[in-house]
């Protein structure tokens, strides 16, 4: 008769219940943290308009580093916060792990707290310094400062205690001592999502804010791009580069007998002019000669790219370069034409800048004129106003 299989003994680990797998105390810690990061700029951002809650909040560190993540435009809050919530749980669950077996598990967790902030807060100083350099290159380097990092340090410190209270009990310090490079890697991710993060919802909420300034003066994209007073440019020089001042006679128009205006503009089917006057102020005549020296600057005051070139238009015959004799009290005219332009979104001429020649130094205006980047204008020659007879 056979006899029934005789079953080998289970090693003593099986013999051991079973435990669920949880999450690392580091990791249930930066999550507390996190948490309370978003929980701190959400009552922040409610109680903004209200100076006492304010300044109460400032004493446990919240403030303006917590609340601008939740002003940001469409979903550039949440991946704010995701991202800030990454950084902080990550580089809290690297340092816990570091100090992994010592006898103080309660101050471990607080520390890592404190890094993880420390961490998070020269990642916002990082992204200031970024978009420093981007805007204005080298020179931005002088401008950056670490001045982000300290608010947040301190309020690591008043905070990192809570979720250090909660998990540390949870600590095992006889229990292998974890491998360092997931979390590192975690960390490494983590900040440089921040950054890049942080980069671009800060230039959208920069967007946000030109576009409701825009929009408060009642302007809208369909009369040029909203006017962005960061954006990058030259400034209109206040004489035409490249030509020194020139050495006129006794009888010129010179500014102490004449002055420039600004006359009306027209505009034909698919084209455009702007008129100005050369006036003579003074009791004696005074003569003009040549094309005026005319440019442009966009709504954000940088010299706008246009072509100015001297002759005839659609809109102006050009007369040719003549000794203008312009009487007392008179005027000498040259009229600016161009093709009409599409200006939804685009640079457009906001102010005209004019001088009686080139050398001269140079008057403005301001204008609206469909006048856009890249494109030409023609000007024509000083000509006596049709109205003034010379006596």
């Amino acid at each position: 008769m056979a006899s029934a299989p005789v079953l080998a003994p289970l090693p003593a680990d099986d013999l051991r219940p079973r435990h669920p797998r949880t999450l690392p105390s580091g990791v249930l810690a930066g999550l507390i943290l996190a948490a309370l990061w978003i929980i701190a700029g959400g009552i922040g951002r409610l109680t903004g308009s209200d100076v006492v809650i304010t300044r109460l909040l400032s004493f446990v560190g919240v403030g303006a580093l917590q609340v601008n993540e939740w002003m940001l435009p469409g979903l550039w809050t949440l991946a704010t916060l995701l991202g800030a919530a990454a950084v902080l749980t990550s580089v809290t669950w690297f340092v816990a792990e570091r100090a992994h077996g010592g006898r103080r598990p309660f101050v471990a967790l607080w520390f890592a707290a404190i890094i993880a902030s420390t961490v998070l807060g020269l990642c916002v100083d990082l992204t200031r310094a970024l978009t420093y350099l981007a805007d204005f290159g080298v020179r931005g380097a002088t401008a950056v400062v670490v001045e982000v990092a300290p608010v947040a340090v301190y309020w690591g410190v008043v905070s990192g205690w809570i979720p250090a209270l909660l998990v540390f009990r949870r600590v095992q310090p006889d229990g292998p001592r974890p491998r360092a490079w997931p979390a590192i890697v975690a960390v490494l991710v983590s900040a440089t999502l921040l950054v890049v993060v942080s980069s671009l919802a800060d230039a959208a909420r920069q967007q946000q804010i030109i576009q409701e300034n825009a929009e408060a003066q009642g302007l809208t994209e369909e009369g040029g791009a909203f006017p962005d007073p960061t954006a990058e440019g030259d400034p209109v020089p206040a004489v035409a580069p490249g030509v020194s001042a020139p050495e006129l006679e006794p009888e010129w128009c010179t500014s102490d007998k004449a002055m420039l205006l600004l006359g009306g503009s027209d505009a034909a089917t698919g084209h455009r002019g702007q008129v100005i006057h050369l006036m003579n102020f003074s009791d004696e005549p005074c003569v003009v000669e040549g094309y005026p020296d005319i440019a442009f600057a966009d709504q954000n005051g940088n010299l706008l790219d246009v072509e100015v070139l001297p002759g005839s238009s659609f809109m102006a015959a050009d007369p040719g370069v003549a000794r203008i004799t312009v009487p007392a009290q008179g005027q000498a005219t040259s009229v600016i034409g161009w093709d009409a332009n599409a200006t939804d979104g685009a640079l457009v001429a906001r102010q005209l800048y004019a001088a009686p020649i080139p050398g001269l130094e140079r008057g403005s205006w301001p204008v609206e004129l469909d006048v856009v980047a890249g494109s030409g204008v023609e000007v024509t020659a000083w000509t006596l106003d049709p109205g003034v007879t010379v006596p």
